[in-house]
């Protein structure tokens, strides 16, 4: 040991023999370096005191075997389209969800209630849609995650409080959040996803001000929107025809040679959508083996021969044969 130690050094040795994390010997084995005399007997031990520092410094580097990842959340596609909810906090997305499906969110008066994505299902006639609750578009809070919902959803539902007189700075945030996340042209009004514009609170006084701001100032670019009270369920009847039409869906019956069509479960296509398209859902294999397909349109009682290029309607009914 070098001569001329002081005792606090001693006591800090002491100190670091009970330290457990590399934080707390860190700490310590500063001070005892800053503690001791610098001459010429103690640069060895000032050697070693560094190199126990580095070490301690990549142990906290490294991490941990039993650390779990982050976890990214994801939400598995079902039904004919998934739509997410989006846009600024407090303007109705959890209710919304709420009130159109079986889903159970978490519904309050304060900001950020939603901290992760959450699926319920629309139905509309025979089919039905996915709508995904998602986080407030905020550049203070958004998580990069938000933008990877965003994208591989098919169509948004930006929903936007009517009623809040803090509206148009709400929208520029959650525009521009849009942008960070690559999912709107800068300076634009141009997005990587259809959009349904919903306009929610109507019921509320204030309501009747802000749309008219709302559209002096957006009314060009957003084109139509929708004006709903999820409180009072007014307007979102409207909705799921509006997301059948921006998804631009095609629904296809299939039919067995010898036997009635399946009108229960049709096969759900965009536009424009192919026999060969249909084909294709069915089965990978099946374009390989087509030949030809009759189709049964409208009212009429006599099924047109179609080839693979013909172009499906919605509520054809399509036999595939091989």
């Amino acid at each position: 040991m070098v001569a001329n130690l002081p005792p606090q050094f001693y006591q800090k040795e002491a100190e670091l023999k009970k330290a457990r994390t590399p934080q707390e010997k860190i700490a310590i084995l500063e001070e005892m370096l800053a503690i001791m005399p610098k001459h010429k007997s103690s640069e060895k031990l000032q050697a070693e005191i560094k190199t126990k520092i580095s070490r301690y410094r990549k142990e906290m580097e490294k991490p941990s075997p039993t650390a779990r990842k982050a976890v990214v959340p994801h939400v598995e596609r079902e039904g004919a389209g998934q739509l997410a909810i989006c846009g600024p906090a407090n303007s109705g997305k959890s209710s919304l969800l709420a009130a159109l499906t079986r889903a159970t969110p978490v519904v309050a008066d304060y900001p950020f209630t939603t901290t992760l994505p959450l699926p319920g299902m629309l139905p509309y006639q025979d089919i039905s849609f996915q709508l995904v609750d998602t986080p407030a578009l905020s550049r203070s809070v958004s998580e990069p995650w938000l933008g990877e919902i965003l994208r591989r959803a098919d169509a948004w539902i930006f929903l936007f409080d009517l009623s809040s007189d803090a509206l148009l700075e709400e929208l520029e945030d959650s525009l521009l959040t849009l942008e960070n996340f690559g999912l709107k042209q800068p300076g634009q009004f141009t997005f990587s996803r259809p959009i349904i514009w919903l306009g929610n609170k109507i019921d509320r006084p204030a309501a009747a001000t802000v749309r008219e701001i709302f559209r002096e100032l957006y009314g060009q670019q957003v084109g139509s929107w929708l004006e709903i009270s999820v409180q009072e369920r007014r307007g979102v009847e409207k909705l799921p025809g509006k997301i059948f039409e921006v998804l631009r869906l095609v629904r296809v019956y299939t039919k067995i040679p010898g036997h009635p069509p399946d009108l229960k479960t049709p096969f759900t296509l965009r536009e424009p959508a192919s026999i060969l398209d249909l084909a294709a859902a069915i089965h990978r294999q099946l374009p390989e083996n087509f030949k030809y397909a009759r189709l049964w349109r409208g009212e009429s009682e006599t099924p047109l021969v179609v080839g693979r290029d013909f172009l499906l309607q919605d509520r054809d009914i399509v036999e595939i044969h091989t």
